[in-house]
């Protein structure tokens, strides 16, 4: 039996306050603060589904996820915002996301964090970045 497509019921889309790459155990991982999203640092994300979906009247990227449990969230990556991070040459394969409600440079190994695995861009033909 074929996997469900995953077809996003979210209204709107957070904008990350900071993010930035890194690399865990030789994997891309893109790392990004969203402070009002503490209530999901500590949830699960084996099976989670994702989608990236294209606006072009706003000229960003949506990356649409939903975890086991039916939390959905979404964050926009704006052309000239955080869409910078997608433009990074870590964003053309194959990599990671890690979620934390906590300032980047202050998280600690003891905050909560949700990681989100086997992420892949496939680039809109119409967005040209």
């Amino acid at each position: 039996m074929a996997e469900e497509r995953y077809v996003p019921q979210v209204t709107t889309a957070a904008i990350p306050e900071d993010g930035g790459w890194a690399e865990l155990s030789e994997d891309n991982l893109l790392i990004l603060y969203i402070p009002e999203w503490e209530d999901i640092m500590a949830r699960g994300a084996i099976g989670y589904q994702q989608v990236w979906m294209y606006d072009r009247e706003a000229d960003a990227y949506i990356f649409c996820f939903r975890l086991q449990d039916g939390i959905e969230r979404a964050i926009a990556f704006a052309k000239d915002h955080g869409g910078l991070l997608l433009r990074d040459e870590r964003a053309y394969g194959p990599f990671s996301i890690l979620l934390t409600s906590e300032p980047i440079g202050e998280a600690e190994e003891s905050s909560s964090m949700l990681l989100l695995s086997e992420v892949s861009l496939k680039r809109h033909p119409r967005a040209g970045w």
